[in-house]
């Protein structure tokens, strides 16, 4: 039996994005625990979810599933830290965009968030990216796209 489809999404971006030339091989998945400031720049890389709706009325039911997939992107504080969180955006977006992967392709961008942290020892940037893509199932099989 595979994973979920959600967790086939997750998998599939985190190895699109893996690789990149300011984060590198850097790239975590569901990252519940502090960063070390030596892994930075990085990826994270989350499901926030999916909504879902039946799009036909026999069982199992065929349905359209809204996923959402949170990227975000880390740096330490250098001399243009919003420079290096743009790069980071342009480099994510041009992955997405240009993965041939059939459950990647066609991921829809949906916007970004630029936040800043002081408290640690040096300031860290953070750029939160936004991707939704539907993806169809059975409602029976979670885990088959259709």
């Amino acid at each position: 039996m595979a994973n979920h489809v959600r967790q086939q999404l997750r998998e599939a971006v985190a190895t699109a994005v893996t690789g990149l030339s300011t984060t590198g091989s850097r790239v975590y998945q569901s990252r519940v625990y502090p960063l070390d400031t030596s892994s930075l720049p990085c990826l994270l890389v989350t499901s926030d979810g999916d909504k879902s709706e039946a799009i036909t009325v026999h069982s199992p039911y065929q349905q359209e599933r809204a996923t959402t997939i949170r990227i975000e992107g880390l740096a330490k504080a250098v001399s243009n830290i919003d420079d290096t969180l743009d790069t980071i955006s342009k480099e994510v977006e041009t992955a997405i965009a240009g993965s041939s992967t059939a459950i990647v392709k066609g991921m829809i961008y949906q916007g970004a968030q630029i936040d800043y942290d002081g408290s640690g020892e040096q300031p860290i940037g953070k750029v939160t990216m936004i991707f939704t893509k539907d993806l169809y199932t059975l409602s029976n099989a979670p885990d088959v796209l259709i």
